[in-house]
């Protein structure tokens, strides 16, 4: 049974609204006055925020229950966000720690005697049957199956052989988006705070992927690399800034101290053996002294090509509803404040489907739409050439298949594609002399085994000594892909949405209670090649930025969400007022994903992640190291300090050099004549 709206005091959302301002002001000005307060329970601050102002927006609109409902959902999903540890592989604490772990466990139960309450209140059996004769008892225990599986990282437990922790984990992390779910379910049978009246326009959620992306950039990211390929990029991309492919070597006597992965000095040449496509697109950035600025902004752009593609092949609704799902991801906001590729290969990636389409739907000059489309694929795999690979061998097939002269459209878009991949061939030649080598490939092959870093199974891929965690066993075989997959997984179901009832739960909707026909299919098989495909990688990367091997599929993943949402809506025959409250819910969990998990990640992971500090970048620009050579130590990764070096060296900056025991001080100074060699060992620790 469901109820009509309550009349409320407009006092009480008003107090709602100014307890929020209060609650976030604190999370901002408490420790600027003095009080001294970790970073997570700054963010616990602006989550109440969060929850007050949803409590207060829906008192004002007389939706008191929703509005409830919705302030216990928020608060609830951050208290197992407060609980779970997010470096790595993230772990839910069992057993809380401290003051503040016990309040977020009372929380969370307080969650299920509210979820218990309400719901018989609501009336259980009625909502059971419901749920019987839409779904099917067996579809239904399937999907909370799914969602349970999927809802703990496999590989942790198993480097260290701590099955029965694993399981543990897998029971408490089920029942925790089960919770969750009911209180998803409870939400839906209470009038909305949305009235339906207005859309919301595609404009809306790229600018939030735009402004989500700086502020990971800014407060989280720093402005920095935060991995190694990261520096990598910038120094290729300062590189190509300067008009050059590769430096001049630098003095013999420092290259012991610049030594770092990915970077090279081979034949009297410094050089990045990374792939040239994104350093390319980066260097504008570095030209205008904001390469943070980059990533953002084609967040923004691939928001708005999400939405029109979308919006074509099946409908403005349809396109609204990705253009929301994608614009509040945090996968996305998290790849678009870093300095990784991956922003870049999914807007080419969208370009390209967005003019064959238009290529298709009879706009001006498609033949130069198709041209268009394979350049953007040639970005595409000189970024990334796996992912070129697949998408441009998937587009190419669409392309051909089309509604006519196949072959003719196949020809335009091969010549935009091969064009780029020329001149990628070109600039193998030039760093390895190899048109068909990849430097990437040739750095991996000297400095591990040939054919290490390859796609496949044997026993001689992966790095020579593992990585861990990250890397199960000595090279790759059928257990270890499997695994790797079911692993992706469950970072996908974590970090693609950040919404607590689970990021894959449209998904496990779609596969369970839509019917599978047209662009769908086309969406679907995207996907799993392209989970099938990386399965082959020895590496399955979800400690830095989520799945980021599978990062080219999130729109059709995102699609496939909207289709699943539209499968439950079918499936329940639901009204246009019934239709509201539940675009309001998932309104709520997009809002939580981007204002509550986003944070949360941004304080409790990349924050000064992986030991990059910003203390170089400071005491330099306060013209501390003058000019000097500076021999350094103890400052965490060393890239924090490299990736400040002038590509040339040049008098008038300081040169980093990583005190690696083997620098011999009378060659520094001959190398770098009247400059002062300046020993510094920084009397700082990260938790300055």
């Amino acid at each position: 049974m469901t109820t009509g709206p309550v009349p409320v005091p407009r006092p009480l959302g008003q107090a709602a609204t100014f307890g929020a301002i209060l609650a976030l002001a604190g999370a901002f000005f408490l420790p600027a006055i003095g009080m001294a307060m970790a970073g997570v329970d700054r963010w616990a601050l602006a989550v109440l925020a969060v929850a007050l102002w949803t409590l207060g927006f829906s008192l004002k609109r007389g939706a008191a229950a929703f509005g409830g409902l919705a302030f216990v959902f928020v608060i609830g999903g951050a208290a197992q966000l407060y609980l779970t540890e997010a470096l790595w592989f993230p772990t839910l604490h069992l057993r809380p720690k401290g003051p503040g772990e016990w309040l977020a466990a009372g929380l969370i139960l307080a969650e299920a005697l509210v979820v218990a309450g309400v719901a018989l209140r609501l009336g259980p059996g009625r909502m059971i049957a419901m749920g019987r004769a839409r779904l099917g008892l067996g579809r239904i225990a399937l999907y909370l199956a799914l969602t349970t599986v999927f809802s703990v990282p496999i590989l942790g437990y198993l480097s260290y052989g701590s099955l029965p922790n694993y399981l543990a984990h897998v029971v408490a992390g089920g029942a925790l988006l089960t919770l969750h779910l009911g209180m998803v379910i409870l939400m839906v049978q209470v009038p909305s705070p949305m009235n339906g009246a207005t859309r919301t326009m595609p404009v809306l959620p790229a600018v939030v992927a735009v402004a989500a992306g700086l502020a990971m950039g800014w407060f989280a990211f720093e402005h920095m690399p935060h991995v190694e390929d990261e520096v990598a990029y910038l120094f290729q991309a300062n590189t190509f800034a300067h008009g050059a492919l590769t430096l001049p070597a630098p003095p013999q006597a420092a290259v012991p101290g610049l030594e770092y992965y990915l970077i090279e000095v081979k034949d009297g040449r410094w050089f990045s053996a990374t792939l040239p496509g994104w350093p390319a697109v980066l260097a504008l950035g570095v030209l205008l002294g904001l390469p943070w600025i980059v990533n953002p902004l084609l967040a923004g752009v691939s928001v708005l090509l999400a939405y029109d593609i979308t919006r074509r092949r099946v409908g403005v609704e349809a396109g609204d509803m990705v253009a929301l799902l994608l614009g509040t991801s945090p996968w996305l906001a998290f790849a678009a404040g870093s300095l990784m590729p991956h922003v870049l290969t999914l807007s080419m990636i969208l370009l390209a489907w967005w003019l064959i389409l238009r290529a298709e739907d009879g706009g001006k000059a498609p033949g130069r739409a198709l041209v268009i489309a394979g350049l953007a694929i040639g970005v595409v795999f000189a970024a990334r050439p796996m992912d070129g690979l697949v998408i441009g061998v998937l587009s190419g097939l669409w392309v051909l298949t089309g509604r006519d002269r196949g072959i003719l459209r196949a020809v335009q878009f091969s010549a935009g594609a091969l064009a780029v991949v020329a001149a990628l061939l070109a600039y193998n030649a030039h760093i390895t002399g190899h048109a068909l080598v990849l430097p990437l490939s040739d750095y991996l092959d000297r400095h591990w085994a040939p054919g290490a870093n390859a796609y496949g199974f044997g026993p001689q891929i992966g790095p020579p000594d593992g990585w861990g965690a990250l890397d199960l066993w000595p090279g790759h075989g059928a257990l270890e892909a499997a695994l790797n997959t079911v692993n992706s997984v469950v970072s996908l179901q974590f970090d693609m949405l950040g919404w607590p009832i689970g990021s894959l739960a449209l998904i496990f909707a779609y596969l369970l209670w839509s019917r599978k026909a047209g662009f769908d299919l086309a969406m679907l098989l995207v996907s799993v090649v392209v989970i099938g495909v990386m399965a082959l990688y020895w590496f399955a990367d979800t400690y830095y930025m989520g799945p980021r091997y599978w990062f080219l599929a999130i729109f059709p993943f995102l699609y496939l969400s909207m289709r699943g949402y539209r499968a439950l809506r079918d499936r329940f025959g639901i009204s246009a007022a019934g239709g509201v409250r539940l675009d309001a819910v998932i309104a709520l969990c997009c809002a939580f994903g981007i204002l509550v998990f986003t944070p949360w990640r941004g304080v409790t992971k990349y924050y000064e992640y992986n030991h990059f500090y910003t203390l170089f970048r400071e005491e330099a620009a306060k013209g501390t190291f003058g000019d000097a050579v500076v021999v350094f130590t103890d400052i965490g990764n060393e890239g924090s300090a490299l990736m400040l070096n002038d590509p040339y060296l040049r008098p008038g900056k300081p040169v980093f050099l990583w005190d690696t025991g083997t620098l011999d001080m009378a060659a520094l100074k001959a190398a770098f004549p009247g400059r002062e060699i300046r020993h510094y060992t920084p009397d700082w620790s990260p938790d300055r």
